[in-house]
């Protein structure tokens, strides 16, 4: 007698065949319905707590700055600035899902996006080319001037709200991309070589050409680039003030995602 369950091959909600498995598995199209039906309780809880990671851990490092090591403020440095990458390409993510919310669910847009040359551009310049009012249709938000008469579910207190939120929206995104397309590539190429770089106090054990321009009070990022078979290093600041930038741009990248998220789901009535 045979001990081991049989696979299925039904979809466990509609009954479609798809692939043998095991357990309740859905086909496709009852997949995109269940993360539909899940978007919006998950933009409300990144809303409140995931968009904000990344500020808090950038905040705390900078304030931890002032009293470490020499070593240690490197390593808090770097900290930082991988917390505005993450937190810019969560804002991309959040964008390009919301530009999509017709084709596939927010959720699945949002967690598969990774940060690339092309995606970055393509915000930077959709921003940069578009008129707030182009924005908003874009996004599916109504003007800060049309809350009131496009919602009437909002009180009006909610609605004040919800244009605040909106006229922030514009220009936060403005913000952060005010780098134009040099900014766009940058950030992709940072996005790149964190996920595969290491750090280094200092690259004193290379030649010269490979650390040239690296000064005491940098972090070194190595990476290694295996097609042209060499190792670059880029030298990332510690200092106080650089890294006070840093962190205000992550700030302004949180709030523009938790604000876009609170007046989408204010204005669906969601």
């Amino acid at each position: 007698m045979n001990a081991y369950p049989a696979p299925n091959d039904l979809c466990s909600e509609c009954g479609t065949e798809i692939e043998p498995h095991f357990g309740d598995v859905r086909c496709p199209a009852c997949f995109d319905k269940h993360l539909y039906s899940v978007d919006a309780g998950f933009l409300e809880s990144y809303r409140r707590f995931g968009s904000r990671s990344r500020l808090i851990v950038a905040e705390s490092c900078l304030r931890s700055l002032v009293v470490e090591s020499p070593d240690h403020r490197k390593v808090l440095a770097m900290t930082i600035f991988e917390q505005y990458v993450q937190a810019m390409n969560d804002l991309v993510g959040l964008f390009a899902a919301f530009r999509l919310r017709h084709e596939a669910p927010i959720l699945k847009t949002f967690l598969e996006f990774k940060l690339d040359p092309q995606s970055s551009v393509d915000f930077y310049e959709t921003v940069r080319n578009m008129s707030d009012p182009q924005l908003c249709a874009l996004l599916d938000l109504p003007l800060p001037g049309m809350v009131q008469l496009t919602c009437p579910h909002l009180s009006k207190e909610d609605a004040y709200s919800v244009s605040v939120a909106i006229h922030h929206l514009m220009q936060d995104l403005r913000k952060a991309t005010d780098q134009g397309e040099d900014g766009a590539l940058a950030l992709a190429q940072m996005a790149g070589q964190i996920g595969g770089s290491i750090i280094a106090s200092d690259a004193k054990w290379l030649e010269d050409a490979a650390r040239q321009g690296l000064t005491p009070d940098q972090v070194a990022l190595l990476v290694l680039d295996t097609r042209r078979r060499n190792l670059y290093v880029q030298g990332l600041t510690a200092d106080e003030g650089a890294m006070g930038r840093v962190v205000d741009a992550v700030d302004t990248a949180t709030r523009a995602a938790s604000n876009l998220i609170f007046a989408y789901l204010q204005t669906q009535d969601l």
